[in-house]
């Protein structure tokens, strides 16, 4: 990983930006020829996948929680995402959504999965990066929201004096106050944190390093006696009981007594053993679905004086032979993380998802170390580690002959943030990361290394250079209420540094022809800026990211894009109603290499309306065009399309002899009409009905209906239809609490084809039982079966990919 000149110029137009700003909206790049897509006839799909999902809405501990959609498009699916975090924390995780028979699911991670509960958003991405998303107005900041419902009873945070000691005689004037938090739920509220010292509030001047509070006092403390109170809260409102301390500087030392290492330290802990199962029967073993997996995972928190340290490791082995050795060729698994924590400084190690900007490093899991270094307003991230680990070559044999499986390089990554913030009202950073395959640590089991490989299979291989510099600045204004947040980075991507004469050629956002002022303005940014007030709030982007932009850190960007989003809420009678506003525009083919430029307007309205003890009601509206403009002076076919969607959604709660009723509906009605080729015009709609109960005696009922339609102009309709229900009931037994439930799905799939043969025609059918068992204050244990029946109506022969699936789960959990 070296240094070339033309970084070095990037990292110097990069300073340049964080001064001068962006000074143009519009321009074009040098690319190599190879890039250019031009035809004489071109049809461009605009047409954004369509997802029917039923919104979770609660989760209980010891259960499965399990996110499925129906995705369908008029072109080929690339990638149906799911972008989940814990309730509390900043950055998404992502990961891919399987495909089981019509709907894609995940199941997330129990670890993942925050005491107050989950945010998310899907994503789905068709061959022609068309992009949907629900929820769909501001998904990343207005994601879905799941409340969690523990088992074992949230507590509040713990409250630790680590220095001075409580009731301790100190000669030195010079103390430096530092508390330690420890939360079980990992959900402390960190605005609900408030130290007085002496009386007087300091909570201003606290540093707040993960849960290590520390408090740098403007001058030495007199002789006397002092005093400390503190406060703290967490999300789910569990307060702890406010603490107070005192200590005392004296001319004379107290006589110190010499205490164990341990003697003022504190450790606690959460161990968890996850057991599954999965059986087919009428086809193999799918190779992803291991018969039993074994999940065992221990976190445990230790604190002591100005020092914190946690250590969290998560298994997932088998007991299965053949399930470990298909392990063996894919990405692990198991989950690795520690940290040590001080006042100004705090080290971490194994898995983790450090985040720079939105155009570096965000959302990548790294596997290595992560190092914060903070003092006052100035802070510095370095990550060094690994966001893929190698995977060796190996041949496998099908009868006779042999297959040769290539391996995959271990890709490194290495990356340096530094901010400066001032006294949150500007902050600006610079931010460099590097990633690169690493063809030098490539096992092979065949041939025994990389170099030792055949130039024939060496030609399978491709690995990938990535560096990217970038600033970002934060800026607000009018006592916080507008704010202002930039973004620019600059990439180099080498697509192949196998080959170093043939295919080892950099593809660069930077043009070394043009001038530094130039760069900044045709390069890479995104600007974004909201305000809120009283009255209404108001946000808004500006975007440009060319062809060519390329970060391994985030792979989550949007490329050839560059337009304006706006986005207006106001809220109207006493926050009764609730109007939403946006209008989007953008365009493609920034370096004018196709032969037109596709032009992309979008406009929206929402309106809620909620008033107590009445019905409430969601209408939106989306009105899209999509436009081509030749660039080419022989383009005969040009994009000519536009969009409607109506959006219904009603809501009522209402209260029958003591039983909360809930019912809730989405109603969607689009119509896409191609001006240009009239043979791909459609309609889709799609209905969810749901209702809940809740009972007196803990026994609650869930029922849900969806229907989605996909009816196109000179086809034959599909037609998905989802039908679920739910019984919950908890009861106590001698103080303890019991909980059982049941639930069961059906999913129906149809396409009708020529003559009396339907294209599509299935049925799956799933079903669900299962109970937890607190059986002491600090242990319960959680048992989940499912049934999964699988049926294939135009199979031939008919019934020949008919499948049923036993699958279930063990929990036990236990907390000291």
């Amino acid at each position: 990983m070296s240094f070339n000149k033309k970084f070095i110029n990037i990292i110097v137009l990069v300073f340049l930006y964080g001064i001068l700003g962006t000074n143009s909206l519009c321009a074009q790049t040098e690319v190599p020829k190879e890039f250019s897509t031009s035809s004489a006839n071109n049809f461009t799909d605009t047409v954004m996948p369509i997802i029917l999902h039923k919104q979770v809405t609660k989760t209980f501990e010891g259960q499965p929680l399990i996110i499925e959609a129906i995705v369908t498009d008029n072109d080929e699916l690339r990638d149906v995402i799911l972008f989940y975090r814990a309730r509390g924390e900043s950055n998404f995780r992502n990961e891919l959504m399987n495909l089981e028979v019509n709907d894609y699911r995940f199941e997330i991670p129990s670890e993942d999965i925050g005491v107050e509960g989950i945010e998310y958003y899907i994503k789905a991405v068709d061959s022609s990066d068309n992009r949907a998303y629900v929820p769909e107005i501001d998904p990343e900041d207005y994601p879905y929201q799941i409340s969690y419902v523990s088992f074992s009873g949230p507590s509040a945070p713990d409250v630790l004096l680590l220095n001075p000691d409580d009731g301790s005689t100190n000669t030195d004037g010079h103390q430096l106050i530092i508390v330690s938090l420890y939360d079980e739920e990992d959900d402390i509220d960190v605005a609900s944190i408030k130290m007085e010292v002496d009386g007087v509030d300091v909570t201003d001047g606290l540093e707040i390093n993960q849960d290590l509070i520390s408090y740098v006092p403007s001058t030495d403390f007199a002789l006397g006696s002092h005093s400390i109170k503190f406060y703290v809260s967490d999300l789910m409102k569990n307060e702890s009981p406010p603490m107070s301390w005192t200590f005392s500087i004296s001319k004379e030392a107290e006589l110190k007594v010499k205490k164990p290492f341990l003697a003022d330290a504190k450790i606690k802990g959460v161990i968890n053993y996850e057991s599954e199962f999965d059986a087919f029967s009428g086809k193999n073993q799918p190779e992803n679905r291991p018969s039993d997996t074994q999940k065992p995972s221990l976190k445990l928190t230790f604190n002591k004086k100005n020092l914190m340290a946690t250590v969290g490791i998560v298994l997932n082995k088998h007991f299965d032979p053949a399930a470990n050795d298909v392990d063996k060729y894919r990405q692990p698994l198991d989950r690795f993380r520690f940290s040590v924590a001080t006042p100004f400084l705090s080290f971490k190690g194994g898995d983790h998802n450090p985040s720079f900007s939105e155009l570096t490093l965000k959302g990548a899991r790294v596997r290595g170390t992560v190092t914060d270094l903070h003092y006052k307003g100035l802070s510095t991230q370095f990550v060094y580690g690994r966001t893929r680990e190698m995977i060796s070559g190996f041949a496998s044999f099908s009868g006779d002959s042999s297959i040769y499986n290539k391996g995959t390089f271990s890709r490194k990554i290495i990356g340096l943030s530094t901010q400066f913030n001032y006294h949150d009202i500007v902050e600006f950073g610079v931010n460099y990361l590097q990633v690169e395959d690493d063809t030098t640590t490539l096992e092979d089991e065949v041939f025994g290394n990389f170099s030792a490989i055949p130039d024939s299979l060496q030609n399978k291989y491709t690995a990938q250079s990535n560096k990217v510099a970038g600033v970002n600045s934060r800026v607000k204004l009018f006592g916080g209420k507008t704010e202002v947040v930039s973004y620019w980075a600059a990439s180099i991507m080498t697509e192949d540094i196998i080959d170093p004469v043939s295919r080892n050629q950099d593809i660069s956002t930077y043009n070394s022809d043009e001038g530094l002022l130039k760069n900044i303005s045709e390069g890479t940014y995104l600007v974004e800026f909201k305000n809120r007030n009283q009255y209404f709030d108001l946000k808004g982007s500006f975007k440009r990211i060319p062809r060519l932009f390329s970060s391994l850190g985030n792979s989550s960007i949007q490329t050839d894009i560059q337009g304006l989003k706006l986005d207006g809420r106001t809220k109207l009678s006493n926050n009764q109603i609730m109007l939403i506003l946006g209008y989007e525009n953008t365009h493609n083919n920034l370096d004018l290499l196709d032969v037109q430029t596709v032009r992309n307007a979008t406009y929206s309205g929402n309106m809620t309306m909620m008033k107590p003890g009445l019905p409430g009601l969601n209408l939106g509206y989306r009105f899209m065009t999509h436009k081509g403009e030749a660039v080419a002076g022989d383009t005969v076919d040009l994009s000519d399309d536009k969009s409607s969607t109506l959006t219904i959604a009603p809501t009522y709660n209402l209260r029958i002899r003591n039983v909360e009723v809930g019912l809730s509906g989405n109603l969607m009605f689009m119509n896409f009409q191609d001006d240009a080729n009239r043979e791909a015009s459609f309609k889709s709609n799609s209905y969810m009905l749901a209702i809940a109960q809740t009972y007196p005696n803990k026994l609650s009922v869930n029922l849900g209906f969806g229907l989605a339609q996909n009816i196109p102009l000179s086809d034959s309709k599909t037609t998905f239809t989802l039908v679920n229900g739910k019984i919950a009931y908890a009861l106590k037994i001698k103080n303890k609490i019991v909980k059982f439930y049941s639930g069961s799905t059906l999913v129906l799939g149809s396409k009708a084809g020529d003559g009396n043969i339907n294209e599509i025609d299935n049925r799956k059918v799933s079903l669900n039982v299962g109970g937890q068992y607190k059986f002491s204050k600090n242990q319960f244990i959680g048992l989940d079966i499912g049934f999964v029946k699988v049926n294939d109506f135009v199979a031939d022969p008919v019934g020949s990919k008919d499948y049923t699936e036993i699958k279930g789960k063990i929990k036990y959990k236990y907390t000291f």
